[in-house]
C-alpha cells in the first residue's frame, strides 16, 4: 500500500510540474491565472484526500455519524479514535478548508473589489487633463501614420514572399507594432519560425530578420539582422520548449503578471521583446501597470524597469484594450456605478475605434468619446502617451468617427471604396479627420473630413499625394495654406472662355482672360451669384495668388457686368 502511496505521489508531482510547464501561470494571488491553475491541479488531489481518509477511517458518509466524525462534535466517540484516526480527521479538515479556500477566495475577492463598491476609484486611475486643440501639433506628414495595420500586412506579406529562400521556413507574425523609430513611425513585425519540424531545422541560427513597414508612405523592408552585425532571435513566441519566449520569462520572473509580448525596435534597429507587468485589486479587479520586461531576443538577457522609468525609445507599455478601459471608466464612473448603468448623468465613454498619432518621439493612442445615448457626435477627444500614460482631453464637439468615414465614403459612392478608421490631425488650425479609401484592401485615395462640420470632405487620388490634399482641404474649408495679405495680387479680367469640371465631388471653375491668363477658383455659395451664369464677355474684379505657375482666384470683389 505505500509504495502504491508513493507512486502516486510521484506520479502527481510529476503531473504538476508537467501542467506548470505548459500553463505557465503567475505565482502571485492577484492573478486570476493562479487561482485557475490551484483548482486545476491541488482541487483533485484534495478531493482524493478526503476520500482516501473517510475510507481510513471507516467513516458512513451519511446521517449524524458523518457529521460528528467530521467535525468532532462527538466526545465520546472521538475517545475511541485511534491516533491514526485522529490524523486523518485533521487531514480531513485542512483539505476541505483549502478546497473551499481556493473555489471561493477568488469570487469573493473579485467581488469585494469591483466596480460596484469602488466605483470612483476606478474611474481615478487615469488622470486627464483639459487642453486645448494647439496640444495637437501641426500635421507633419513625415510623422503621419496614414498606413493602417491591414495595408501594412500586405505589404509585409508582399515583400516575404519575395524571399525565396526563407518563404518556406519562415511566416512572418501578425504583430506589427505601432512605434516611433527615426524621427518617422512605422510598423515592426519579426519573422516566426513555420511550425515545429522548421523550428528544430532553423533554430541554432533562429530567426533571421523581421520586416519594418513606413506608415507614412508604405515603404517596406526586410531587415536581416546579419546586416546589423546581429545574430538571429532565438527566444521568441514562435520557439518551443525553454526558447519559448512566455516560458523563458516565467522561469525568470516567477510572480510577475504579465501580459502579451510587444515586439519593437531601438534607433540602432535592434530587436526587443517588451513584456508589460502588472498587478490587480484583489483578484482580477483594477488592473494596473507596475512596469515592463525588456527582453533581448538574441541573447536572452532580460531587465525590468519600474512604471516612470520606462527608456524613452520604447512606444507601447500600456496597451490599448487596458487604456480604452480606462478612459469608459473614468467618462462612466465618476458620478457611481448605478448611475453608469441607471440614470447615465453625464456619463462619456470612448467611440467605435482608435488609431495612433505620433507626437514629441512618442506614440499616442487617439479616440473619440461621446455621451452614452451614442448618438452621431463626438464632444471631445482624448489622446493617450502609449509609454507614459500621460492623459490629454480636447473639448472640441463635432462629428464622430463612424460618421466622417461614412461621409468620406459618399463622396465616391460611385467606387464603392470603404474607409479605414480616421486618425485626427491638425491643418492650420483646424480639427480635421484624415483616413484612407481602399478597394479590397488596396489604397486608392486619401480623404478629409471636418471634425466640426462632416458635410465637408476633400478627397484626392493616392497618387497625388497628401500635399494636393491638404491644399484642397483648406479651399473645403474656406481657409488658406500659404496666403498672407501680402502675397494677395489684384486684377480685373475679362472672361475669354469658362470651363466647369467636377472633380471628385468638388466643382472647380477654369477661367481663359481675354490677355492670356488662366485662373481657377472652386465653387462657392460665397460666389454663387458670380460664378454660376459665368460666360464670355463677363468682366471679374479678383484677388488672386500665383504659386507653381497656377493662378489661383481667392475673392470676387465686384458682381459681374454683363455685356
Amino acid at each position: 500500500m505505500k509504495k502504491v502511496s508513493r507512486f502516486f505521489v510521484v506520479f502527481y508531482i510529476l503531473a504538476v510540474a508537467i501542467a506548470y510547464y505548459i500553463i505557465l501561470p503567475p505565482m502571485n494571488w492577484h492573478a486570476p491565472e493562479f487561482w485557475e491553475f490551484a483548482v486545476f491541479t491541488l482541487g483533485p488531489a484534495l478531493v482524493i484526500l478526503i476520500l482516501y481518509s473517510f475510507a481510513k477511517r471507516n467513516i458512513q458518509l451519511n446521517g449524524d455519524n458523518f457529521v460528528n466524525n467530521l467535525f468532532h462534535r462527538n466526545r465520546m466517540q472521538q475517545v475511541h479514535l485511534t491516533k491514526e484516526d485522529q490524523l486523518w480527521a485533521k487531514v480531513n479538515k485542512l483539505c476541505i478548508v483549502v478546497l473551499v479556500v481556493i473555489f471561493l477566495f477568488p469570487f469573493v475577492s473579485f467581488a469585494l473589489s469591483s466596480r460596484l463598491l469602488h466605483a470612483k476609484e476606478y474611474a481615478q486611475r487615469i488622470d486627464v487633463k483639459d487642453v486645448g486643440f494647439n496640444e495637437i501639433p501641426e500635421v507633419d506628414f513625415t510623422k503621419t501614420p496614414i498606413i493602417d495595420r491591414d495595408s501594412s500586412v500586405r505589404l509585409g506579406d508582399k515583400v516575404m514572399g519575395n524571399m525565396t529562400e526563407w518563404v518556406s521556413q519562415f511566416d512572418v507574425s501578425n504583430e506589427y507594432t505601432q512605434i516611433s523609430y527615426k524621427d518617422s513611425v512605422y510598423r515592426v513585425t519579426p519573422l516566426t519560425y513555420n511550425g515545429f519540424i522548421k523550428y528544430f531545422k532553423n533554430r541554432k541560427e533562429g530567426i533571421p530578420a523581421y520586416i519594418t513597414v513606413d506608415s507614412t508612405n508604405g515603404k517596406t523592408k526586410l531587415v536581416k539582422l546579419k546586416d546589423l552585425g546581429l545574430d538571429g532571435m532565438k527566444y521568441v513566441p514562435s520557439a518551443y520548449f525553454n526558447k519559448k519566449l512566455t516560458r523563458h520569462l516565467r522561469f525568470s520572473y516567477p510572480f510577475e503578471i504579465f501580459g502579451s509580448p510587444s515586439f519593437e525596435i531601438d534607433e540602432k534597429g535592434h530587436p526587443w521583446y517588451i513584456c508589460t507587468t502588472y498587478t490587480y485589486k484583489g483578484v482580477g479587479n483594477k488592473k494596473k501597470v507596475t512596469g515592463a520586461i525588456f527582453l533581448d531576443p538574441i541573447t536572452g538577457k532580460s531587465k525590468k524597469y519600474d512604471a516612470g522609468k520606462i527608456p524613452k525609445w520604447a512606444d507601447r507599455v500600456y496597451p490599448e484594450s487596458m487604456i480604452v478601459q480606462e478612459l469608459d471608466d473614468n467618462g462612466s464612473l465618476k458620478n457611481g456605478f448605478f448611475n453608469s448603468v441607471i440614470g447615465q448623468d453625464g456619463v462619456i465613454v470612448t467611440s467605435e475605434g482608435y488609431n495612433y498619432l505620433e507626437k514629441d518621439g512618442d506614440i499616442w493612442l487617439y479616440t473619440g468619446i461621446t455621451s452614452a445615448n451614442a448618438d452621431e457626435s463626438n464632444i471631445g477627444f482624448v489622446l493617450v502617451n502609449m509609454r507614459t500614460h500621460e492623459a490629454m482631453r480636447i473639448k472640441t464637439a463635432g462629428a464622430n468617427e463612424t460618421s466622417a468615414m461614412k461621409s468620406a465614403e459618399s463622396e465616391v459612392k460611385n467606387y464603392g471604396y470603404q474607409s479605414t478608421f480616421p486618425l485626427l490631425i491638425n491643418i492650420k488650425g483646424n480639427p480635421v479627420y484624415l483616413m484612407s479609401l481602399k478597394d479590397n484592401g488596396l489604397i486608392k485615395m486619401y480623404a478629409t473630413v471636418s471634425a466640426t462640420d462632416y458635410q465637408k470632405v476633400a478627397t484626392v487620388y493616392s497618387d497625388e499625394g497628401l500635399d494636393a490634399l491638404v491644399k484642397k482641404t483648406l479651399n473645403v474649408l474656406g481657409t488658406s495654406d500659404e496666403i498672407s495679405e501680402e502675397s494677395l495680387k489684384s486684377a480685373t479680367i475679362k472672361v475669354s472662355d469658362v470651363q466647369r469640371l467636377n472633380v471628385e465631388g468638388n466643382t472647380l471653375y477654369y477661367i481663359l482672360a481675354d490677355d492670356g491668363n488662366a485662373y481657377k477658383i472652386a465653387f462657392s455659395t460665397k460666389y454663387e451669384n458670380q460664378l454660376a451664369f459665368l460666360k464670355a464677355g463677363d468682366t471679374l474684379k479678383i484677388r488672386y495668388i500665383d504659386a507653381d505657375g497656377v493662378k489661383t482666384i481667392k475673392s470676387i470683389e465686384e458682381e459681374k457686368s454683363v455685356k
